[in-house]
């Protein structure tokens, strides 16, 4: 039989709704055959981690998620589509409400709940008095209703513009009811981004597939979602794709800080937020993660792309010679070749087309690096330090759209979300080295010349002098690389970061300055070309 009483971890209980929501989930037949349904001392397990290293239930998790592949397939969700395991767990659940674990409050399993987003233009309406109470909590529907009851039909004028999501062509209403029916049929089930769920999704982590915590508690309960935490949370995969320098923690989490307190700035080009941080020095052109961002609304980002303007490179330069970093390692040859020749936005768009080619004769030499094996030294370009370290930034502001702070406060890290950071950033650097020159629609243009083979070829011969330490290093990274499983490469990784040396032999050293000459010449070859009709034609196509 189920239990009658449940604990958390820590000795915390557990409300007793939800408890008796375990019970019902349990025993409902949507989850007959759920592996591992009761431990030994017949409770539900109810929750399943993928990081059990060791014990009876260590394989629950995987044994749980064949379980919703399963299931996928039984209600129809291909298992390769995007969000298949969300879908199946919101199709499969029997009452589309579920409760708390902390408080006990029940709360629809699907996007029926305002985002601060949408709370917001509804504070900017004319007609809305301050006394008006908002609560994220509140159903739309009800928030709708309340709203037209208290100002009536002005409410139903207004509404396309408080409802407006990407995706989503909201109608103009005739009636409150013809309003509330259309939500109920078309808005919610195309779940808008100015909505929440009452609960996330989280199979096979969870039972029913749903966390734990409604949206009630869950930045209270989950110290992992405590708003200042999410701040940190933020995560530029760019960054590793393209070998970009910089401090990547840092820039990661002003990024965040921008997203959860500071994206109601208006955009730099003079729309109305809510507004991303956008990197001034494009990193797929070899600019560095950097803590300047200025402050783009989505549709300017998009539109930018990896297109600079005069106004971007004259930022750029005037944080160089403030001091800052702004450039990787690999692309400052060709920068201090051209960045004094942008006098207007073509020639910015021209020096952006040569960074990009000279990105591609980068990534052509660390897949050169790759395939002869060296992904110990790969790994120390890096910069795996970073994530030792935890950043906060005092007097965050933004000033006539650009990012300004007085200081950082770095503290040092003690938790093993750091080395998890480490291990994805291995992984998505090396995978990317695979990937890069598969991309069908990449315009390539690769810089192949005597000094960069004569100093690639040098780099490789010193590197093969490498210590024994590290040519097993390489040999453990090159099995990891094999594995097939995103999960199974990560902890692979976890297991390889544990063994790398605190200093790194000499030869890293000078295969570096080796591959340091060869991007010199490529730098001062792209910059030759500066008149060439490949980067003078306003026209050509990015990637």
């Amino acid at each position: 039989m189920p239990p009658k009483v449940q604990y958390g971890s820590k000795g915390q209980t557990w409300h007793p709704d939800f408890i008796a929501y375990m019970e019902f989930v349990a025993a409902h037949p949507s989850y007959a055959g759920m592996p591992d349904a009761y431990t030994d001392e017949n409770k539900i397990q109810w929750e399943a981690p993928s990081n059990r290293g060791s014990g009876r239930f260590k394989d629950t998790h995987g044994r749980r998620l064949n379980w919703w592949r399963r299931k996928a397939r039984e209600l129809g969700i291909p298992i390769n589509t995007d969000k298949w395991i969300s879908k199946a767990a919101k199709k499969l659940h029997p009452t589309g409400k579920k409760p708390c674990k902390r408080c006990g409050r029940m709360m629809e399993i699907r996007y029926v709940y305002p985002r601060d987003l949408l709370l917001n233009r509804v504070r900017k309406l004319s007609c809305i008095e301050s006394a008006f109470k908002l609560d994220r909590l509140e159903h739309i529907v009800a928030l709708v209703g309340r709203l037209h009851g208290q100002y009536g039909r002005k409410i139903l004028e207004e509404l396309p513009v408080v409802l407006r999501a990407s995706g989503v062509n909201v109608p103009q209403f005739s009636s409150l009811a013809e309003c509330l029916e259309w939500i109920e049929k078309d808005y919610i089930p195309a779940e808008p981004s100015v909505l929440s769920p009452g609960a996330m999704s989280n199979a096979p982590d969870r039972f029913d597939g749903f966390h734990s915590f409604n949206l009630c508690c869950r930045g209270v309960a989950d110290t992992g979602r405590h708003k200042d935490n999410l701040s940190g949370y933020v995560t530029d995969r760019r960054v590793f794709e393209y070998w970009a320098d910089g401090d990547w923690i840092a820039a990661d989490r002003l990024m965040g800080a921008i997203r959860s307190g500071l994206g109601s700035e208006p955009c730099t080009r003079g729309h109305c937020g809510p507004c991303d941080a956008d990197h001034i020095g494009p990193i797929s052109l070899g600019f560095t993660h950097h803590t300047l961002f200025q402050l783009l609304c989505k549709s300017c980002n998009s539109a930018k792309n990896n297109r600079m303007s005069l106004s971007d490179v004259q930022h750029l330069l005037r944080a160089e010679a403030a001091g800052a970093n702004v450039i990787s390692w690999h692309s400052q040859a060709l920068w201090d070749f051209r960045k004094n020749s942008v006098s207007n936005d073509e020639t910015a768009l021209r020096l952006s087309k040569l960074l990009r080619d000279n990105r591609h004769s980068f990534m052509a030499i660390l897949r050169r690096i790759e395939r002869a094996g060296h992904y110990a030294f790969l790994l120390s370009l890096l910069h795996l330090d970073y994530a030792d370290f935890n950043v906060e930034f005092q007097g965050l502001e933004v000033v006539e759209h650009l990012t300004r702070f007085v200081a950082e406060k770095r503290k040092k890290r003690t938790t093993k979300y750091a080395l998890e950071q480490k291990a994805r950033r291995c992984r998505i650097a090396l995978e990317s080295l695979h990937t890069y020159f598969k991309k069908k629609n990449r315009n390539e243009f690769v810089i192949a010349l005597p000094e960069t083979e004569l100093a690639t070829i040098a780099a490789i011969a010193v590197l093969k002098e490498s210590p024994d330490e590290v040519r097993k290093l390489d040999k453990q990274i090159a099995r990891v690389m094999k594995l097939r499983k995103q999960n199974a490469v990560d902890s692979g990784f976890r297991r390889v970061l544990r063994r790398i040396p605190i200093r790194w032999p000499q030869q890293f050293r000078i295969a570096r300055d080796s591959l340091g000459a060869a991007m010199a010449a490529v730098g001062e070859k792209l910059s030759a070309q500066w008149y060439d009709e490949r980067y003078v034609r306003a026209e050509d196509a990015f990637d």
